[in-house]
């Protein structure tokens, strides 16, 4: 009996984390959430991985909501800062198909931590700007 114990305890350390379904908002760190930029978020976030090494894939519609009227929207880039320096080290790949925009970001130290981004936004090909902003789980 220990014996099978002990061979079902190895196996369940030997298997990969499995992908788990994440909530998140964007958040404005001098607001509060962002109402247009989660009115682009589409669904919630894919989280895989182990302590110290997760990897993050949200996903953003190519359109957004702005005082009512509905515009199209386009993701340059994300980057995320994954401690306290103050640069952002981490470059999510950034994939597009299908009217939406998918970032991975690779090498997260915690899936339950804010995680501070850069996203680089262009609204209707006029408005183009990149907003610090904090994915709150």
């Amino acid at each position: 009996m220990m014996m099978l114990m002990v061979c079902v305890f190895a196996l369940a350390l030997a298997v990969p984390a499995s992908a788990a379904d994440q909530d998140y908002v964007l958040w404005n760190p001098a607001t509060n959430a962002v109402s247009h930029a989660n009115a682009s978020v589409d669904g919630p976030a894919v989280v895989t991985g182990t302590p110290g090494n997760y990897t993050i894939v949200i996903t953003l519609k190519n359109e957004g909501t702005y005082m009512g009227i509905t515009l199209p929207a386009s993701y340059a880039y994300l980057n995320a800062n994954d401690d306290s320096n103050p640069d952002y080290e981490i470059s999510a790949v950034r994939s597009v198909a299908g009217g939406k925009t998918t970032f991975t970001i690779s090498g997260v130290t915690s899936n339950t931590a804010d995680l501070p981004i850069q996203l680089q936004t262009t609204v209707a090909g006029f408005h183009n700007a990149v907003h610090e902003l904090v994915i709150k789980w």
